[in-house]
């Protein structure tokens, strides 16, 4: 089944005919009567349709582009300026792209994520005594550092706040290697997992607001309320060796909720679950726990903690939560699908090998590919049986879209495409714009009604479609 293209660009004005010859007064009064009417009609018809006609991108920005980041009323851009002497980052408004403040930054060993009012940039390094990470935080109205941590891991944002982990002292990092033959990939080794030390920093001055040290032999799972990057960290949940789970408060530490599982050992990887798929917003009500040594995991309700089912999907092939009732693996050819509360096989569907994104009954679904390869498949499939009721041919998902919005590009010919948001519902794409210069996938970032992409040194900011309300 095709999909349904709204093509919204308007890359033309309209002009209203020619009228027959007659007097100039009247002329004028008859093409004046004309324009108003059309432009009553084209009004009438897109405030029906609850969408406004795009006509291009806001603004470009063509001088050596490296990389590109909405946030809020901001837009950071990576570029490299010899005239400078090198890499800069600079902080742009967000309506105009008029540059408000620059910095240096060395962008081959950096990325940057963005929190409420703070940018975070992270520098990797590496050297014989191992491999680290440093964490700088920069007001984002005007570049100034506010704040240095080294040998900080950056594990996400939370309204204000960072969650990070402390890493090991590069030089106490001792390399282990196992003797022997090699382990059965179907059975679980968890061997002695070793604590992990996690705070939660207010983003403003780098400093705790509270902080943990996970006990021996207890696992630890963060909880997001969309697709990472763009979600945020929701809550942290341990379980220890007795079944206990315990979720705390991301933005106190409190303890505000313990399940006690029906089973106890020793786990080789536990998770509350893809709740950002099988529902954005929703509390988790499932824990997948692997036990160490055996094949297969365990399935739980929270609360309660009763067992669910146990399923024979291995760890390497990603069981979770794909949506509400129903959860998804990879198989070698396709999709499995297994009913959320007893474990049954739901169904299977061939040619597709991951869940996109979940919107109610909806699955889109993809193929996993390489960023240089040929276009994979995506698709919308009915969540109660598999089946596919439409197939986006030639259109690619753009990363890191908000979580309630599902933004796609396809190409046009070998330097050109364009970008349209998909309703998974009714499989239509609404197409808010086109780009030249673009020669694969590219690297882009959205905020609020914002979309903007970075290609072969050129980064291009655009409106995205008004967003449907459904009580209006």
């Amino acid at each position: 089944m095709a999909e349904t293209v709204i093509e919204l660009d308007l890359s033309s004005p309209w002009e209203p005919p020619e009228p027959p010859r007659a007097p100039l007064r009247f002329r004028l009064r008859t093409r004046w009567l004309a324009a108003l009417t059309v432009l009553a009609v084209v009004a009438a018809g897109l405030t029906a349709a609850g969408v406004k006609p795009r006509t291009g991108p806001l603004y470009q920005i063509d001088d050596q582009v490296r990389t590109v980041m909405v946030a809020g009323d901001m837009l950071i851009v990576g570029r490299y300026q010899p005239a400078l002497a090198g890499n800069r980052i600079e902080g742009r408004r967000l309506s105009d792209g008029e540059v408000l403040w620059n910095v240096p930054a060395d962008l081959q060993q950096m990325y940057l994520t963005v929190g409420d009012r703070v940018l975070i940039m992270i520098r990797h390094s590496e050297s014989d005594r191992g491999y680290t990470s440093t964490l700088t935080g920069l007001d984002l109205a005007t570049g100034r550092q506010l704040w240095t941590r080294p040998r900080t891991a950056l594990t996400g944002t939370a309204g204000g706040l960072l969650v990070v982990e402390d890493m090991p002292d590069p030089g106490k990092i001792i390399e282990i290697v196992e003797g022997g033959e090699l382990p059965d990939p179907t059975i679980n080794h968890a061997g002695d997992p070793q604590p992990r030390h996690v705070l939660v920093l207010d983003e403003r001055t780098g400093g705790p607001v509270w902080e943990l040290t996970t006990p021996p032999g207890t696992l630890l799972d963060f909880s997001w309320d969309a697709q990472y990057p763009a979600g945020s960290v929701a809550g942290v949940d341990l379980l220890d060796p007795t079944g206990l789970v315990t979720h705390r408060d991301i933005r106190s530490g409190a303890v505000v909720a313990t399940h006690q599982l029906d089973w106890s050992g020793t786990a080789a990887m536990f998770s509350t679950g893809y709740d950002w798929l099988a529902g954005p917003g929703e509390a988790t009500t499932r824990a997948l726990v692997y036990p160490d040594g055996e094949r297969g995991g365990l399935v739980f309700a929270l609360p309660g903690g009763r067992r669910l089912f146990r399923t024979d999907v291995t760890l390497y092939d990603g069981l979770y939560q794909c949506a509400k009732d129903l959860f998804c693996a990879t198989t070698e050819h396709g999709i499995a699908a297994y009913d959320g509360s007893t474990g049954r096989p739901a169904w299977r569907l061939d040619g597709y090998t991951q869940v996109m994104a979940t919107r109610g009954d909806r699955l889109v679904v993809g193929t996993y590919e390489q960023p240089d390869s040929m276009p994979g498949r995506l698709g919308i499939a009915d969540a109660r049986t598999g089946a596919v009721t439409a197939e986006l041919t030639g259109w690619r998902l753009i990363d890191r879209a908000p979580a309630d919005r599902i933004l796609l590009w396809r190409a046009v010919d070998a330097r050109t495409a364009i970008l349209g948001e998909l309703d998974p519902a009714t499989g239509r794409i609404a197409v808010f714009g086109k780009a030249g210069e673009w020669y694969g996938p590219p690297e882009c970032s959205t905020g609020g009604d914002v979309l903007a992409c970075v290609m072969v040194g050129q980064a291009t900011v655009w409106r995205l479609p008004a967003r449907h309300n459904p009580q209006g």
